[in-house]
């Protein structure tokens, strides 16, 4: 009875009596420590120990009927301690006594009096002396407790330490969680400010155009518009005087039309005539239709009406940053390896011979990167062979025909198709299209280098490095092939500020 009753005030987090309880939203309770420490070690939202039902810490609710019925069960069941300390002591003896029958061998009926570490179980002396045990170590019993408690010490000990660090280790992955959802909010509204950005230059840019269609509208309308007067005004003078020469038709009395033909209808008539002096047989009347047209709609806006698109995406290129990185290329001593003047463009000399076919040089940029990310595009056209990549050093060209232990390429081998070399080793990469134009996206702060389809931002591979000396782009133009592999590979500028793509 007393068991069940003090079940009912133990907190099932410290499996003791409750101290300072409250109430969680789901009804169950425990001690305002224990339920606080379990709130501040979880990772993620906590939830009850008994029901896994969430709550926070302000649904923590102190309970004093708890609190007082912990009290008076204490009180209670002290009492009954007090009434049955004299059978308790009874039942001590007999415990006592069985606990020695116990600690008896089963077998010979003997006190455990040794410990055998070999076999790491209490044994007697008839059992030490036997086959089972025939040349194990014993200790006596005290001896051996003292030993094995020493050991659990020190285990103990270990499991302290190593508890600590599991402890400092989940506060600061805790911190890092916390500080990446700080900075994916972040990120979030960098995000929304960048295409708000976008958004406001592509808003701005429609009421451009829209102002420009209202301008060249009213230009065309009221072009237009002044003709049709000209021609309602003809319109209206000769319905007026068709109007007035069907009356005149309708007179009956002849010498009353007579009378208007005299005053009105033949200075009319006359009016109309090409030539005054006419004869009734070939009279042509001036038509006043001749002289006028209709003009056809001509309303037009050019390229943002053909190419609206294309033309304010050029226009909203000048306002977008960053862009892909300009650099410039290290001039080669190699006499089959030409470097444009601006240092953006590297190709394979032109050749007379088949000698040195197989010769592939490259030259690497003239800057070196060791922090920050950075982005270039490389146009690399139909060109059948090439490479494009990442070199870790400071050595001044490179030969592809010799992977170096240092360098991350991606190349276009004209009997092999894509494969990607890193630490020397080869993988060939399955790639539908085949990209004009590689992005290549180094991540200092990451150590990792990624290959893109620049024509359409699809990415192709990403890989890490573990080299902590300075990069740099390193660029070969791919072998000879008889003149078929002559065009260059072209580091993209996007200048759009000055003009230059």
């Amino acid at each position: 009875m007393h068991s069940a009753m003090s079940l009912q005030i133990k907190c099932s987090v410290c499996l003791s009596d409750f101290t300072d309880p409250v109430t969680l939203s789901c009804e169950h309770s425990f001690c305002r420590e224990c339920i606080t420490g379990h709130l501040q070690a979880s990772l993620g939202p906590s939830t009850c120990p008994e029901c896994q039902r969430p709550y926070n810490e302000e649904d923590l609710k102190s309970s004093r009927l708890l609190r007082n019925m912990t009290s008076s069960v204490r009180e209670h069941l002290a009492e009954l301690k007090l009434d049955k300390s004299t059978s308790k002591e009874g039942a001590e003896t007999l415990k006592l006594s069985e606990m020695e029958r116990m600690l008896m061998c089963s077998e010979h009926d003997e006190k455990l009096k040794l410990f055998c570490e070999t076999d790491q179980k209490l044994v007697c002396v008839i059992c030490r002396d036997g086959d089972k045990h025939k040349g194990h170590v014993f200790k006596p019993v005290k001896e051996a407790a003292q030993i094995n408690k020493g050991e659990l010490k020190t285990a103990l000990g270990f499991l302290a330490k190593d508890n600590g660090q599991l402890g400092y280790m989940i506060q600061q992955q805790t911190t890092e969680i916390t500080k990446t959802e700080g900075k994916s909010k972040s990120l979030s509204a960098q995000i929304s400010a960048q295409f708000e950005e976008m958004h406001q230059f592509l808003r701005q840019k429609e009421e451009e155009v829209k102002k420009e269609l209202e301008k060249e509208e009213k230009k065309v309308t009221e072009f237009m518009q002044n003709n049709q007067s000209v021609i309602n005004r003809r319109f209206m003078e000769n319905k007026e005087k068709e109007i007035i020469l069907q009356s005149a038709l309708e007179i009956e009395q002849p010498d009353h039309f007579l009378q208007w033909w005299t005053e009105k209808g033949c200075p009319m008539t006359k009016n109309m005539k090409q030539k005054a002096d006419m004869t009734p047989s070939n009279i042509k009347y001036t038509s006043r239709v001749k002289d006028l047209t209709v003009l056809p709609d001509s309303l037009f806006l050019g390229p943002h009406e053909t190419h609206l698109q294309f033309f304010v995406w050029k226009e909203m290129m000048g306002s977008i940053k960053p862009v892909p990185e300009s650099l410039t290329l290290k001039k080669s001593g190699e006499s089959y390896l030409k470097v444009s003047p601006g240092g953006t463009r590297i190709r394979q000399a032109d050749r007379v011979t088949a000698l040195y076919k197989d010769f592939n040089p490259g030259t690497v940029s003239e800057k070196n990167f060791q922090a920050g990310q950075h982005y270039w595009e490389i146009e690399v056209g139909e060109k059948p062979d090439w490479t494009v990549g990442i070199k870790m050093g400071a050595e001044k060209q490179l030969s592809a025909t010799k992977s170096a232990e240092s360098e991350i390429l991606l190349h276009l081998k004209h009997s092999k198709g894509y494969v990607l070399t890193c630490d020397g080793k080869d993988t060939t990469l399955n790639t539908r299209d085949k990209p004009q134009k590689i992005g290549l996206y180094l991540d200092c702060e990451r150590k990792q280098v990624s290959f893109y389809n620049a024509d359409n931002m699809s990415h192709l591979t990403q890989i890490n490095y573990s080299s902590k000396q300075p990069c740099c782009l390193t660029l070969v133009p791919g072998l000879y092939l008889d003149g078929m592999n002559s065009d260059p590979l072209t580091v993209c500028s996007y200048e759009f500020n000055t003009g230059k793509h």
